[in-house]
């Protein structure tokens, strides 16, 4: 329980501690005019994300109707096929299923945009501009651990991306689910995470860019879609 309490307290130190950093220092990175040109594998026409619109689509993307939505539906999979078992069913039950689906998309969401920050990184999903089925479906799978440059826009290996599924679903063991779980679950419920994470990639890839716009302007869509292609 110590070993577990340890791990917990240290996983939640670097999260928030990379997220306090972070933020601040991306308004301070430098925007020179002549990126662009000096870079050949940068993205002509990238606008840097400001550190206002950031923080919203953080909170939008954590406690909004997207992510709450998204929560009670995943809840109510995990009810009828009562996983974990130990949770049994009921209201109880159910409450318990909502309340952890928030808190991994809380602790993912925490890596994923503090993360970013510290790194001066834009993990923001942006469309193919290729044709073709199968060259999309590839930037759509690829584009899960690519991020942007702010400074420039263009790729990189994404740290973020690669971090946060794993990080929510560690956090989630060893903080409120039952005891028996452990490192080997949290792994296999990462993997869960990061497919989750291909799969509305695809989502963001190949239905039509309106219908984004329209759940937009309900407030039923992601914030991690960019909007400005």
């Amino acid at each position: 329980m110590v070993h577990r309490t340890r791990y917990l307290f240290l996983l939640l130190t670097v999260l928030f501690s990379a997220t306090a950093a972070g933020w601040p220092q991306a308004l301070e990175a430098p925007r020179g005019p002549t990126a662009e040109s000096q870079n050949p594998s940068a993205h002509a026409g990238y606008k840097r994300p400001t550190k206002e619109k950031e923080f919203k689509n953080f909170v939008f993307d954590t406690v909004g109707p997207y992510p709450l939505a998204m929560a009670v539906f995943t809840a109510a999979i995990h009810q009828a096929t009562d996983n974990p078992p130990d949770w049994h069913q009921g209201a109880v039950a159910l409450s318990k299923r909502f309340g952890s689906n928030m808190g991994i998309t809380a602790v993912g969401n925490t890596t994923r945009y503090g993360l970013a920050a510290l790194l001066d990184e834009d993990t923001t999903y942006y469309r193919c501009r290729c044709k073709g089925v199968p060259r999309r479906l590839a930037h759509a799978a690829f584009s899960t651990l690519i991020a942007r440059r702010k400074s420039d826009g263009s790729s990189v290996f994404s740290i973020p991306g690669l971090a946060a599924p794993y990080a929510a679903t560690l956090t989630a063991t060893y903080a409120w689910y039952p005891a028996r779980y452990g490192a080997k679950d949290a792994f296999r419920m990462g993997n869960y995470n990061m497919l989750g994470t291909v799969g509305g990639n695809l989502a963001f890839e190949f239905i039509p860019p309106k219908v984004w716009r329209g759940l937009s302007h309900i407030h039923l869509a992601t914030r991690r879609l960019s909007q400005d292609q």
